[in-house]
């Protein structure tokens, strides 16, 4: 956490969450989330899993989900997989959506092999009856 009146230039990389209430400069990785409080004003690239602007954010922007609230506002670009601006939060910039993994369904009973066996049964039949 950055407190508010704190002013912090550098990068930083975490594992774990990050709050923003001063004012910071530079490149934030995080593989938590990142929260930019109302009295926040960040400047620089972040990568995050989520980011939640209440203030101001000026910079490059990756992340799983992005919230800007009422209060907060981004400028620069954005790839994200969701985006939520709430009525009073701005976006100015360029967007990119990142594309959602595909589910791999499966059934309960089917196994690998199961497929190959189901090859393999129809090809004797095919044999036997021809």
């Amino acid at each position: 956490m950055v407190a508010a009146g704190t002013t912090f230039v550098g990068d930083v990389k975490l594992t774990d969450n990050f709050h923003l209430d001063g004012t910071m400069e530079g490149q934030l990785n995080s593989d938590g989330d990142v929260t930019i409080g109302s009295s926040g004003r960040y400047t620089g690239d972040v990568s995050a899993k989520r980011v939640l602007v209440s203030g101001i954010l000026d910079g490059k922007v990756d992340a799983d989900r992005l919230e800007i609230v009422a209060s907060g506002q981004v400028s620069g670009e954005i790839k994200v997989r969701e985006l939520v601006i709430e009525s009073g939060g701005q976006f100015i910039g360029a967007s990119q959506v990142k594309k959602h993994d595909a589910p791999q369904l499966r059934s309960v009973d089917e196994s690998p092999s199961t497929n190959a066996d189901a090859d393999a049964s129809t090809s004797d039949w095919e044999n036997k009856t021809a």
